[in-house]
């Protein structure tokens, strides 16, 4: 009698067992197929492989994979059979075609197991084509922007915001502090002296703070020679591997901010000096007076403005110094005729009235 009962509960398990698997099968979302594990033909198959490969469930039982054509690799079939014979796959990467001729990449894992004492394999198939047009367009994007990074003029900077480590610079850094890829990734900001005042990094990480990003922030940063460099700094938070970064833009103002000081102190003393300038062009049209200028030869600046200095020259008494453009070699020379307003003709005026 207890052996009956045994027995009893034996199969009453197994039929429960049996019963949690036929509703995960029928249920599951990835293609799986029952399989003779002696010569592969299919025993039977989910709604997922149905969808999956477009066949129907009449078309696939009694065939093997390789009679549906649904391995995507010439002859892998009988390989991965065999591999079978002897031991499991677990998520092997392989493309199979579909029934209308399309194809798609799976992660494969199979085990064999006995079907009621036939020895069989279940299979069981996960589409990742989405995940792999994924990835693939995350290497594209990384490479696009690996060489947009790395061909920039201006120095990029990716650095660690807690520590200021360097994780990626470029180039153009490299050239703007004077240190070597390899000694930049090995350092912090701090370690490496960039930033002349400090304040100016807090500063920065302030306004990110404030308004998320932070463009045309003007800093100085120091070279390994000791040289200081004016930049631009351009920074965007960005989060790799779950750590807050910056990606900087540094920008290598230092000659160009040299020469708007040279040309606003050029602009000072011709406006200042006491002698008449003009500036012509290559085709001796003037296009720049000073003050000075007006003040002597009594032209004003929009009536010298497009002139040459030949209709506009003054007399020698009026002790006016001009200077045309050096590669122009202009000189100005007396009017034939001149204007009332120039020193000579004020002068003859005089004599006639005297006279």
């Amino acid at each position: 009698m207890r052996e009956v009962i045994i027995d009893t509960n034996d199969r009453e398990a197994s039929c429960l067992s049996e019963g949690k698997f036929a509703s995960v099968f029928a249920q599951c979302p990835d293609a799986m197929i029952i399989a003779s594990l002696a010569d592969g033909h299919i025993m039977d198959a989910n709604a997922a492989f149905v969808e999956r490969t477009g066949l129907t469930l009449d078309e696939v039982i009694g065939k093997t994979p390789t009679q549906l054509d649904l391995w995507a690799v010439p002859g892998i079939g009988p390989k991965v059979l065999q591999q079978l014979q002897t031991g499991n796959i677990h998520n092997l990467e392989i493309p199979f075609r579909r029934k209308n001729g399309e194809t798609f990449s799976g992660l494969m894992s199979a085990q064999p197991f006995d079907q009621s004492s036939t020895p069989a394999v279940l299979v069981i198939v996960r589409d990742i084509t989405q995940r792999k047009q994924a990835q693939q367009q995350l290497q594209l994007s990384e490479e696009k922007f690996a060489k947009a990074f790395h061909a920039s003029p201006d120095g990029l900077a990716i650095t660690r915001q807690q520590d200021g480590m360097l994780l990626e610079v470029n180039e153009g850094f490299c050239r703007i502090t004077g240190y070597s890829e390899a000694y930049c990734l090995e350092h912090s900001t701090f370690d490496l002296g960039v930033w002349v005042d400090l304040g100016d990094r807090s500063r920065l990480i302030e306004q990110l703070k404030r308004h998320g990003s932070v463009r045309d922030f003007r800093a100085r940063l120091r070279n390994v020679d000791g040289s200081i460099k004016l930049c631009e700094l351009s920074s965007h938070p960005i989060v790799i591997a779950g750590d807050d970064c910056l990606l900087t833009i540094a920008r290598d103002i230092t000659e160009s901010r040299q020469m708007q000081e040279k040309l606003h102190l050029a602009a000072t003393v011709f406006e200042s000096t006491a002698e008449g300038v003009l500036i012509t062009d290559t085709n001796q049209r003037i296009n720049a007076v000073n003050r000075a200028f007006t003040e002597i030869t009594g032209y004003s600046e929009s009536e010298a403005i497009g002139q040459t200095p030949r209709l506009l020259a003054c007399s020698p008494q009026a002790s006016m110094t001009a200077r045309s453009m050096p590669q122009c070699g202009i000189n100005l020379q007396p009017m034939a005729t001149g204007r009332a307003r120039s020193a000579t003709d004020a002068r003859a005026a005089s004599s006639t009235q005297a006279g």
